[in-house]
């Protein structure tokens, strides 16, 4: 008859300690492995922030957000979605990853698909299953020709208002959780304040940029202006030089039928009147003595209007004077005495104002015409 197996002993007390060491030894391993995990994370979130608010250059600025959270996460995709303040829509500024080309610049209406959703309501959105969701709006991704499953959405927030959503796609099915919303929106606040800061900069940037247009614009027209009124300036020079020579052609003609008809005319009428004429005859001579005053009178502008009531007989001896002729030559010439010659001479003095003053006639009338 064979004997039964021998029946096992029980552990010993030493036995079970050193299991329940190993046990402990291993989930103390596993925690401090979690809390290298969380530390690594911790420090590439900081390093995150350090790296965002390095810049105002919103693209760069953006560019570094998607980089950190690729690093963060290890996602297939990344976006940020910012809103138009113009027409309220929602629009992709930057994109990293899966299909990154199509979902740059893509617009969506307030509220349609995630993004617009988040940025609408403010709220986060976490979806195992983009397929299955309602929310996600299949028409977006059929559009958009769109692959991915799982979406994570968090909104981006400056002083309380939304100004957009951070979010994040992959391929798997249920690939985000609480632990990951919690991270991503930490830092989407940061990421959001140095967004709008780099936006301010932006369009400060922009404005300088069209202040600096405009000045140069302002300088351009006043060069322009300065070039016209330099033209202008060489035109009415022109113009002025043009007027100038009319001017003197004009007085030298005015000179030139003044001198011929002292000359010419005025010594034969004298002559005439002087003849022997019926009343009559008398008449038209006057007649014609006075219009040829009327008619010389005009070019003599450069007297004194004072000087104007000079018989023509006056006016013939002056110019003879002003040629230097003498009494005895003024006489012969006129077929007058040289009495009466000096009697015209003294009448002259009188109405230009010389009497009992040392100036010589001559020199006098020299000075007026």
């Amino acid at each position: 008859m064979s004997r039964p197996p021998p029946t096992p002993a029980p552990p010993t007390t030493k036995t079970l300690n050193a299991k329940r060491l190993e046990s402990e030894n291993w989930k103390l391993h596993q925690k401090n492995e979690d809390l290298i995990r969380k530390n690594r994370k911790l420090d590439l979130i900081s390093q995150s922030f350090l790296t965002i608010n390095s810049s105002l250059e919103l693209d760069r600025v953006l560019s570094t957000v998607l980089e950190a959270i690729r690093n963060l996460f290890g996602v297939v995709g990344s976006s940020i979605w910012l809103k138009d303040r113009q027409t309220g829509e929602v629009v992709c500024r930057q994109a990293a990853g899966f299909q990154r080309a199509i979902v740059k610049g893509r617009r969506l209406a307030p509220g349609e698909g995630v993004a617009g959703w988040v940025s609408s309501y403010g709220e986060s959105v976490i979806l195992p299953d983009a397929r299955e969701s309602t929310r996600h709006f299949r028409k977006v991704a059929d559009r958009m020709h769109l692959g991915f499953r799982s979406i994570i959405s968090v909104p981006l927030r400056v002083k309380g208002t939304v100004i957009g959503a951070l979010q994040l796609v992959d391929k798997q099915v249920g690939r985000f959780d609480e632990t990951h919303k919690t991270a991503l929106e930490t830092l989407a606040d940061a990421s959001a304040t140095a967004i709008e800061n780099a936006r301010r900069f932006e369009r400060a940037d922009r404005e300088i940029a069209e202040c600096k247009r405009a000045q140069k614009k302002l300088k351009k027209n006043e060069k322009e202006l300065k070039d016209k009124s330099a033209a202008l300036e060489e035109v009415n020079s022109a113009l002025n030089v043009l007027l100038k020579n009319r001017e003197d052609d004009k007085n030298r003609m005015e000179d030139i039928i003044v001198a011929n008809v002292k000359d010419l005319v005025l010594p034969f009428l004298e002559k005439l009147s002087q003849s022997r004429l019926d009343e009559k005859q008398a008449t038209y001579m006057e007649i014609i003595q006075t219009n040829m005053s009327s008619i010389v009178a005009p070019f003599l502008r450069q007297i004194p209007m004072k000087f104007f009531d000079l018989t023509p007989m006056e006016i013939q001896i002056a110019d003879l004077v002003r040629k230097n002729k003498t009494t005895k030559e003024i006489a012969l010439i006129l077929n007058a005495s040289a009495k009466t010659i000096e009697a015209h001479r003294n009448r002259l003095r009188k109405k230009l104002g010389l009497t009992n003053q040392r100036i010589q006639l001559r020199d006098y009338l020299m000075t007026l015409v």
